[in-house]
């Protein structure tokens, strides 16, 4: 009994595990060297010390909404090739014949990549320098 207790509850944590870890995935080429911007001003959308005006805070909505719908294009995308890769080679596909599929992976992460620069440069061209001080 113990024995089947411990093998349910190891898979209940696998399964927790891998799912928080694939909400976390993220569809890009560079990770963890890029500030996201945007979730930093929506934590921080009514403080007093950032003080953003009307103006602004109508440009970061636009701004947030065309990188978050872009990306999730690309994320249903990006998520379910990589899985047919993967499990291609799990199951011994030439290289050869992936190859295709990877270059175009690659140029579905450089397309998140590109995305979420140009939200980077257009966040930091709406903020004034003391408001970039703050969330940088």
């Amino acid at each position: 009994m113990k024995i089947k207790y411990l093998t349910i509850l190891s898979l209940l944590v696998l399964a927790i595990g891998s799912t928080s870890l694939a909400a976390k995935q993220k569809p890009f080429l560079i990770h963890g060297k890029l500030p996201h911007l945007t979730g930093t001003i929506m934590q921080l959308w009514d403080d007093e010390d950032l003080a953003l005006t009307p103006e602004q805070k109508t440009k970061l909505k636009q701004i947030r909404l065309k990188t978050v719908n872009g990306l999730a294009t690309l994320k249903g995308e990006v998520f379910p090739l990589e899985n047919e890769i993967v499990n291609a080679s799990i199951n011994g596909t030439n290289p050869e014949d992936l190859e295709e599929d990877v270059e175009k992976l690659a140029e579905l992460r450089a397309e998140a990549t590109i995305i979420h620069l140009n939200c980077i440069y257009d966040t930091k061209n709406i903020l004034t320098k003391k408001q970039l001080q703050l969330i940088e």
